[in-house]
């Protein structure tokens, strides 16, 4: 019988990013954690997969108290606090395993092993390996024989003798070798915290070759999963949001986040393109229920047999590539488009009622600073929601060696000295560049991102309706009006940190929000248990509204803010809409024992 050993799994929490509002789980680990699950070997492997972002940080002393085996994963941006809590880890359970892998590490070995501590670098993908792995690490941890087994494991680098040893990767890993992402070994996945949208990956790699991407190297080729995978993995996460386990909007309806390797090809990869419309046509009635979100390149506005399939397949939301509307800029990076095409297929695609998320790229080497807002008036025209990013080298690119990478400061990075990974949000240079210092290009960041509609605008409302959630979750009784009492007096101090913040918006207007809020407040209090006895959907419409308006109340006390007359009006509005829902707190009925 096979001997149990307990695994943690963690993605460590993010520096910022496109997606930091939804903490979407990275499928590296759900297919890792399903392959230690599927191990048929000399020990069995429980599993918890820990997503910081979703449920807090790991205390690498309590939290892995009995735990064999630490695999972590990281982004470029998550790498300072992968670092830290591997090498924590090793420091208070000496005995513990330690292995890295992802983007940033992969390439990276030896920096990794050097700051992390770790004992063994996955390069690339790992599912076909990872249970080998850890059988060996686990039982020749202590033995002369270790490094003999270690170097036969397909794809992985570790120390001897102070020198990095890399075995040679052998074959490409079946993008379905896990049929089914592990999601019931996330921590904390209940009803009462569900994730914000599932993750449907669909094929690895990408038929491009994008001078600042990193999919090229992490996943070679263009690898499709079996038909029959697709559509056990949809019913997956219908099963899921059937569960609760995924959030669903009142219509019934959840968020699911096509992987970012190239869902939907281009026409003039023809095999790879007519099997995916192939399949397309087979996802009817088996995504009904679902909002389904993908990235894609603009030209598929040239292919309307493709572009109608995935409309009706209900992908409805696509994340487009447009990078940049200067030709010489895309030719550089080695992106295959054309501006005067691209602005013709966003037109399409547009009239064909999809949501377009244009993704951006500035400070590309022919960008100018008036080149840069004459693309944020561009970008705004041919698109519904926008994504900014200021070009940021990435390991495994040819970015990483040919920009001079900076430090914290902005100066030249000196040999020896880590790069500053916090900072590679992609909303500063870390490079270095004759046209702007890393202060000055933080400034041209925002002031490009100020004309756009931002996506994280829509993820924001997601993050608050789940953050209503946790805070029922969190509190009960007459804490749970308690609680929503607080947010808002904490907004209302916010107001008080300045001398005179309604003088801007009129004397009039201004005593209205500061005696109405006074009184709301008042209200809040009031209703701490009957709001904790009101139907759960009314509660949770309460609470977003709370955090909105503490949100809008914060930018109305905010100096910078401009426009204070419109934002006042908004709160205004709120406190209307928060009293009538109080309203209805005392009119529904007490929910009483029904035996009683």
């Amino acid at each position: 019988m096979s001997q149990a050993r307990k695994v943690v799994l963690i993605q460590p929490a993010s520096a910022g990013g496109n997606f930091e509002y939804i903490a979407i789980p990275r499928q590296g680990m759900l297919f890792l954690s399903g392959a230690l699950g599927q191990w048929d070997g000399q020990y069995q492997y429980e599993r918890q997969i820990w997503f910081e972002d979703r449920v807090g940080l790991i205390d690498p002393d309590k939290d892995l108290q009995g735990v064999d085996i630490l695999l972590v994963t990281a982004l470029i941006n998550e790498a300072p606090r992968a670092y830290q809590l591997a090498a924590l880890a090793k420091e208070y359970h000496p005995d513990l395993i330690t292995i890295g892998g992802g983007p940033q590490m992969s390439p990276l070995p030896e920096e990794a092993i050097r700051l992390g501590k770790f004992d063994v670098i996955v390069n690339r993908e790992g599912e076909d390996i990872i249970g080998q792995l850890c059988d060996v690490l686990i039982e020749y941890k202590s033995s002369d024989m270790l490094d003999s087994y270690l170097e036969n494991i397909s794809g992985i680098s570790y120390m001897r003798d102070g020198n990095v040893i890399q075995t040679k990767r052998v074959g490409l890993v079946a993008p379905d070798f896990v049929e089914l992402p592990d999601y019931l070994s996330i921590k904390d996945l209940s009803p009462d915290n569900p994730m914000a949208g599932g993750v449907l990956e669909t094929v690895r790699g990408c038929t491009e070759n994008c001078s600042y991407c990193q999919v090229i190297q992490q996943f070679l080729g263009y690898r499709l999963i079996n038909r029959d995978t697709e559509l056990k993995r949809l019913h997956q996460l219908e099963q899921l949001a059937s569960d609760g386990l995924i959030h669903s909007g009142r219509n019934g309806k959840f968020n699911v986040f096509i992987s970012d390797d190239l869902h939907p090809p281009p026409l003039r990869a023809v095999k790879f393109r007519n099997e995916r419309l192939e399949r397309l046509k087979n996802w009817h009635g088996h995504t009904d229920n679902m909002n389904l979100i993908c990235q894609a390149r603009a030209e598929i506005g040239q292919d309307p047999d493709l572009a109608q399939s995935m409309y009706d397949a209900n992908i409805k939301m696509l994340y487009l590539g447009v990078e940049s509307n200067n030709a010489q800029n895309l030719l550089a990076v080695g992106k295959r488009q054309e501006p005067g095409q691209m602005e013709r297929d966003l037109t399409t695609l547009n009239g064909m009622g999809f949501s377009v998320v244009a993704m951006t790229i500035i400070g590309l080497p022919y960008d100018t600073e008036e080149s840069i807002m004459n693309l944020a008036e561009w970008v705004t025209q041919n698109s519904r929601y926008q994504t900014a990013n200021l070009l940021t080298p990435l390991p495994a690119t040819s970015n990483w060696t040919d920009l001079k990478p900076l430090n914290e400061n902005g100066e030249l990075l000196e040999e020896g000295e880590i790069r500053p990974y916090h900072l590679y949000t992609g909303r500063q240079f870390v490079h270095h560049d004759e046209r702007w210092s890393m202060d000055e290009s933080r400034e041209i960041f925002d002031k490009y991102t100020a004309r756009l509609t931002s996506i994280d605008t829509l993820y924001g409302r997601i993050f608050r309706i789940l953050r209503s959630y946790r805070m029922r979750l969190a509190a009960s009784g007459k804490d749970l009006g308690d609680t929503i009492s607080s947010r808002i007096a904490e907004a209302t101090e916010t107001l008080k940190l300045w001398s005179d913040p309604m003088s801007t918006v009129g004397k009039e207007l201004g005593y209205s929000v500061s005696s109405r809020i006074a009184d709301l407040t008042e209200t809040l209090r009031s209703v701490s248990q009957p709001l904790a006895n009101s139907p759960k959907e009314l509660s949770d419409t309460i609470g977003i509204q709370v955090h909105e308006l503490a949100e809008d109340l914060s930018s109305l006390a905010d100096p910078a803010t401009l426009d204070r007359q419109n934002i006042a009006c908004k709160v205004t509005d709120s406190i209307s809409t928060l009293s009538d829902l109080l309203n209805q707190v005392y009119d529904t009925p007490t929910k009483t024992n029904p035996t009683s």
